[in-house]
């Protein structure tokens, strides 16, 4: 669903910059944010398609707008996508997807570790008809998700671990592990690489993919280069390959949705108040 975009948020200060992949982006979580007032980023992202947790839902450009506020180790993220050609339920120049998060830097005084908590909560306009089956007619769902990242060499790599458990429509598990090598290049330029792969428990792997059994489910390999034009001004390039482990899962992804593997990309813009 998004990329909620988990974006490392005290690993994404350490970084300097801020990327995700995922599925998660929350945007400027460390403790660090001072009481002077609340942190906002508008961003908009065009992209080749839409890849969710291995799953590729559009394989044609989408838009993906999304606003963030943070203060005081909160952040709250709206992020949403429009298909502005047919995805794999028909919908076609519209609003497919619309998540709302709230996450929570811990303030634990641990120096090599940054601990995350928070809920996404996922909305899909569009997709109110079709079959039944979450992975088929998207019904609305939340996700609590627990992150923790080591921050010991953090100059040279991040790794993290993200938990996310469903509590609505799937009442299953999935867990992300993230090694991302982050580089400043200079003051207004950095580059990061990175490397993740997802695990998924039965009944979810069962109502997103309709094979059940844990097991490992998707991988990424991908990149991304920022750049800051003018003071809170940002561009970024990112490019990403996408696959599913084989078995049944990877099978039934090429019915379900349009693709079992998809090397996609984007340009992003943002702005910080």
């Amino acid at each position: 669903m998004k990329k909620l975009m988990v974006v490392g948020m005290a690993a994404v200060f350490a970084a300097g910059f801020v990327s995700a992949q995922d599925d998660v982006v929350m945007v400027g979580q460390a403790p660090s944010v001072s009481g002077n007032g609340p942190v906002a980023t508008a961003e908009l992202a065009l992209v080749s398609a839409d890849v969710w947790r291995g799953m590729v839902r559009n394989e044609d450009f989408v838009l993906q707008p999304q606003l963030s506020v943070a203060q005081y180790g909160v952040s709250f993220n709206i992020w949403a996508n429009w298909d502005i050609s047919k995805n794999y339920l028909g919908v076609d120049n519209d609003l497919s997807e619309l998540d709302l998060s709230l996450a929570y830097t811990l303030p634990v005084d641990l120096n090599d570790f940054s601990f995350d908590v928070g809920v996404i909560s996922y909305q899909f306009p569009a997709n109110g008809t079709g079959a039944n089956g979450l992975g088929v007619n998207r019904n609305s769902t939340t996700e609590l998700f627990a992150s923790a990242y080591l921050l010991t060499i953090k100059d040279y790599v991040i790794p993290s671990v993200t938990l996310f458990g469903d509590v609505k429509e799937v009442d299953g598990l999935y867990a992300q592990f993230d090694v991302v090598a982050p580089y400043q290049i200079s003051e207004y330029l950095a580059v990061e690489a990175g490397v993740s792969t997802g695990w998924g428990s039965g009944s979810y792997n069962k109502a997103y993919f309709g094979a059940g059994g844990k097991g490992f489910v998707d991988y990424n390999f991908y990149s991304t280069v920022s750049y800051e034009f003018l003071d809170g001004l940002t561009g970024s390039l990112n490019l990403t390959y996408t696959g599913l482990y084989g078995g049944a899962r990877k099978d039934n992804a090429k019915i379900r949705y349009e693709s079992g593997e998809q090397f996609w990309g984007g340009v992003n813009i943002a702005y910080d108040f």
